[in-house]
């Protein structure tokens, strides 16, 4: 089980980590399509955020399996 645990604790340290690259000036993601490249800076950082919380209550829910 505690493998698990730090699986997930380590998954949650990476997004935390891309968040605080995220939040230097000047970050900016870009994804190519065929219309052309598309910011999507924004979306990945609320995708990380969705990710950091999510890893969070799978930890939580790991730790106490009675809650």
């Amino acid at each position: 089980m505690m493998d698990l645990i730090e699986y997930f604790e380590r998954q949650k340290q990476r997004c935390e980590r891309e968040l605080t690259y995220a939040a230097a000036a000047g970050f900016q993601l870009f994804e190519k399509t065929a219309q052309g490249a598309r910011d999507i800076s924004q979306e990945h950082i609320q995708q990380l955020r969705e990710s950091r919380d999510e890893y969070q209550r799978i930890i939580d829910s790991l730790k106490n399996p009675t809650e």
